[in-house]
């Protein structure tokens, strides 16, 4: 009985720790810091401190993700004492910027970590730029990305989608494209 009320106990506290998942209206707009955006289609929303997430079949398999850093923060929202860890600065242009995505991704165990087309774009109405992806899990999984990004007051805004390359990046791609449209402030 012991064992059955200590295993309860790990479990429920094992589910706290997650952030709660609500679906997203796909026509309402969600407010993401500064900017809104429309879903398009329902996506498995969770907030965390940092950034947010969206999701349809799961975070393994495809994932719409809101960023917000700061200067000197890391692309998880930290600051790194050590400064081991790549970090943004608010000075950094869009190919240090897509830099320093490569090599967060780099360093979080992400291969082959591949960016290209890097130009600009707006974000909203904001001067902003844009660039796709490629990486490989370490299993060997492919992944395709986008990402798009624009500073303003001193903090990258980064949207990045990206899911496995032979189907559900490509399945979700263009609702994803009319997320970025969307963007309003």
């Amino acid at each position: 009985m012991t064992r059955k009320i200590i295993a309860l106990t790990i479990l429920l506290l094992a589910t706290a720790c997650v952030p709660p998942i609500v679906a997203t209206p796909p026509q309402e707009p969600i407010k993401i810091g500064f900017y809104s955006v429309t879903p398009q289609i329902e996506w498995n929303r969770s907030m965390m401190s940092t950034r947010e997430s969206w999701t349809i079949d799961g975070y393994a398999l495809q994932a719409l993700r809101f960023y917000t850093v700061g200067d000197g923060q890391t692309l998880s929202g930290q600051t790194d004492p050590d400064g081991k860890s790549p970090a943004f600065h608010k000075s950094m242009l869009p190919n240090e910027i897509q830099e320093f995505f490569v090599e967060t991704l780099a360093a979080g165990g992400w291969a082959k970590v591949k960016p290209s087309g890097l130009k600009p774009a707006k974000f909203g109405s904001l001067p902003g730029f844009r660039f796709s992806f490629t990486m490989v899990e370490k299993d060997g999984l492919e992944y395709e990305g986008m990402a798009l990004g624009a500073v303003k007051d001193d903090e990258l805004n980064l949207i990045l989608y990206s899911g496995t390359k032979l189907h559900y990046f490509p399945k979700y791609k263009p609702a994803v494209e009319k997320v970025f449209a969307s963007i309003s402030m």
